[in-house]
């Protein structure tokens, strides 16, 4: 009888999480300001699919682009191999990428805590903060 009530407890907690993990929506349901985002940096692009979980959304746009935005609408991550709006990020940081690796393109950049982690098309992973101090690299294998 233990046995039974621990497998249907298991197998309700895990269909329970299965729904709060990913629901695929339509870009009509998106916030307002995340469509505002997408028209203002990514013209002449089409949101091809949206998904919501419990804490962000996750869009793809016609040209490949992948943003992520917190539940309140703001960007978290944007990965794009072509066309990488540098004036989403902070002057300085742009200034100091460029300057760092002037060869190079953005092809993603990430919030964190302490600014933002970008990634170039030379897989190089920059660490800097939003006045432009580089706070570390790596080569991302």
């Amino acid at each position: 009888m233990k046995k039974l009530l621990f497998i249907i407890l298991f197998l309700f907690s895990s269909f329970a999480y299965s729904l709060a993990e990913e629901i695929i929506i339509s870009p009509n349901d998106l916030p307002e300001n995340v469509k505002t985002f997408v028209q203002k940096y990514f013209p002449g692009t089409n949101i091809m699919y949206a998904e919501i979980d419990y804490n962000e959304y996750d869009i793809r746009l016609n040209s490949g682009t992948e943003i992520e935005f917190y539940k309140n609408g703001e960007w978290k991550e944007i990965k794009s191999y072509q066309n990488f709006p540098a004036e989403i990020l902070p002057t300085p940081v742009v200034q100091a990428i460029k300057k760092a690796y002037p060869k190079s393109l953005i092809i993603k950049a990430e919030k964190i805590w302490n600014g933002f982690e970008i990634k170039t098309n030379n897989m190089i992973e920059i660490y800097i903060d939003s006045k432009g101090k580089i706070l570390g690299q790596k080569i991302d294998n």
